[in-house]
């Protein structure tokens, strides 16, 4: 029971799941690190045999994407609110039967509330959890493997030692199968007589110091029938070699030298004297045949295949998926167009109506791993007027998104979304808040409430502006700042170039001064309760110079490092990222915002 148990969801972390499936085989051995439960029988309980799994194991490591706690079946359940979800039996198993459970954080997740869970897992929100990131996968590994060392090496200690089974008979001094008393004696004397012919073979082969030879006379049919002779070992003189090792009397053939007892009769009736005991020559340790050998039979592992990469690009009237896996013998791309040509990367084209979740599945023998991807449904075209085609469109309307100029991607009053935040710290507040629209002019400022979700926990009301058309920093008093929310419903991101100067609100009247810039980073697939993405992802960096000194390096902000995806059709970003660090370069806050639901006016 010392086994490493991998529990993940394949959509969100199957990636991360197999890259640490190498790197603990390869540190702990493969027989001692599990990943899936496999070769469940047809008929057989599978709840059985995943708590049967589990409970073979010392430690459970449960791998936490964004897509865990959230994730949803073909229908849009919830996977965690089913009985029978995989991860859920897993995690239940291991709290169940005191296993130890090691949370990891993968892709900037964070750990669920206990609200969020389901109650017989409720305690995994009370295991300290470790965060491992591709940036930093050295470090980030090595970290989890010095923990499991920890605990592997404590449970050896701790491991009881299984007592002997208790003496018991049967009738009178009759003892049991199980009993010492029906091997104990046999035993004792088969050492001894083992011990006894082992010397016995020492002293037989040692070389008498004279040279015996073999007399002339015949040897008669009397003497034929002369009794047999009792051996007797020689004398061992200093001038005797080392004695053999236990191998080599083993691989030595032992022969036995005859003489004649004390009391034999002096000759024949012939008169012929008693036979003259023969050498014997024995073959030497080193012309024997060595004994093989135990053979180690090699261990061949199937690494799981990875999905690297998956990605869409919407046009007017289809979109561009492309993808990078690892470790795959085929890959299939549902509802179409199946099969592809190549397994481990490529682009494939598919028409589009509407919004439509594409299934990338990997294959690598009996193992498969998926991801999947929402694409939303390409924008129409821009409708030029008829009667004035030169004319101007109105600036509302001729702001640009992603796929084309049309004021239907452009925000309105009365849109609202919904996000949750949460932070590094378990003292950090963790928010649910809406966002609505209360006005937006034709330049493209506009004007948003926010209001709290929870009555008496959450952020204050208040309201905010900022520029959709240009790179902006809102200052919310209740969440932070916030990074331009509807920047990808103006701006085509895929063609921005890195942007520098705009204004950059202070965190706090002693810490000012701070200079900002943004960049494109391409598109990619993020995953929040609302759903997954396709979406724009743009990086922020704001900085200043320290000004406090050394005495309040720790605690001053000199940095903050944004992560925003914007996501085409909720017209404003679905997930946002911030990190705070210190003059002395330590964190000092990490805190995420995903978007929990989204609706019309």
């Amino acid at each position: 029971m010392d086994g490493i148990f991998i529990s993940y969801r394949r959509d969100d972390s199957a990636g991360y799941a197999g890259r640490l499936y190498d790197r603990l085989a390869a540190h702990f051995g493969p027989q001692r690190v599990f990943m899936d439960v496999e070769g469940i029988e047809p008929g057989a309980d599978f709840v059985n045999a995943i708590e049967e799994a589990v409970s073979s194991c010392q430690v459970l490591i449960v791998i936490i994407g964004d897509e865990w706690t959230h994730g949803t079946d073909a229908a849009g359940n919830r996977r965690l609110d089913d009985p029978n979800d995989f991860i859920r039996l897993e995690t239940s198993a291991a709290l169940k039967r005191n296993i130890r459970v090691v949370p990891v954080l993968v892709d900037g997740a964070v750990m669920p509330r206990a609200e969020e869970l389901p109650e017989e897992i409720k305690s995994l929100t009370r295991r300290q959890a470790i965060e491992i990131s591709h940036k930093q996968w050295e470090a980030s590994s090595g970290e989890l493997i010095r923990t499991l060392e920890r605990i592997l090496s404590k449970a050896s200690i701790e491991a009881p030692v299984p007592l002997a089974p208790a003496n018991r008979t049967e009738g009178a001094g009759a003892a049991t199968p199980g009993s010492h008393k029906s091997w104990f004696w046999p035993a004792a004397a088969g050492v001894v007589m083992l011990g006894g012919a082992l010397w016995w073979a020492l002293a037989a082969r040692a070389p008498s110091s004279e040279p015996v030879t073999q007399p002339s006379v015949p040897v008669t049919a009397q003497s034929r029938q002369t009794p047999p002779a009792v051996a007797t070992p020689p004398t061992i003189t200093p001038a005797q070699p080392a004695a053999p090792t236990v191998g080599q009397m083993q691989a030595s053939t032992v022969t036995s030298v005859a003489s004649s007892p004390p009391d034999a009769p002096a000759a024949s009736a012939q008169g012929a004297p008693r036979p003259t005991p023969q050498s014997v020559s024995t073959p030497s340790a080193s012309a024997a045949a060595p004994v093989p050998g135990p053979t180690t039979l090699p261990v061949h592992v199937v690494a799981l295949p990875k999905i690297l990469e998956f990605k869409a690009e919407v046009g007017t009237t289809s979109a561009r998926l492309c993808y990078q896996v690892s470790n795959a013998d085929s890959v299939t791309l549902s509802p179409r167009p199946g099969e592809l040509e190549r397994p481990d990367k490529g682009c494939v084209r598919v028409e589009l109506e509407t919004a439509t979740t594409f299934t990338l599945t990997a294959h690598r023998a009996d193992r498969t791993v998926r991801k999947t991807l929402l694409v939303a449904a390409p924008a129409p075209p821009i409708a030029k007027p008829a009667a004035e085609p030169t004319q101007p469109v109105p600036a509302a309307a001729s702001s640009t998104g992603p796929a084309g100029a049309s004021a239907s991607v452009l925000p309105r009053m009365g849109e609202r979304w919904s996000y949750r935040s949460s932070g590094k710290w378990p003292t950090s507040p963790k928010l649910r808040f809406e966002i609505v629209v209360q006005s937006v002019t034709a330049d493209g400022l506009i004007t948003d409430a926010l209001r709290p979700l929870d009555p008496g926990a959450g952020p204050a009301p208040e309201i905010g502006r900022s520029r959709g058309s240009k790179p902006d920093i809102i200052a919310w008093n209740g969440i932070g700042n916030e990074f331009s929310p509807y920047l990808g419903a103006y701006v085509t991101l895929a063609d921005m170039d890195k942007q520098r100067g705009f204004p950059t609100p202070d965190l706090s009247p002693q810490w000012t001064q701070w200079y900002s810039e943004a960049s494109a980073q391409g598109l990619e697939s993020v995953s929040v309760p609302a759903g997954t993405f396709s979406a724009h992802k743009i990086e922020v960096w704001s900085s200043r110079h320290a000004t406090g000194g050394v005495t309040q390096a720790s605690i001053e902000p000199v940095r903050v490092h944004y992560l925003i995806w914007y996501a085409p059709q909720v017209k404003r970003y679905v997930k946002l990222q911030r990190r705070v660090t210190s003059a002395a370069g330590q964190e000092i806050e990490k805190d995420v915002v995903e978007l929990v639901s989204y609706r019309l006016p």
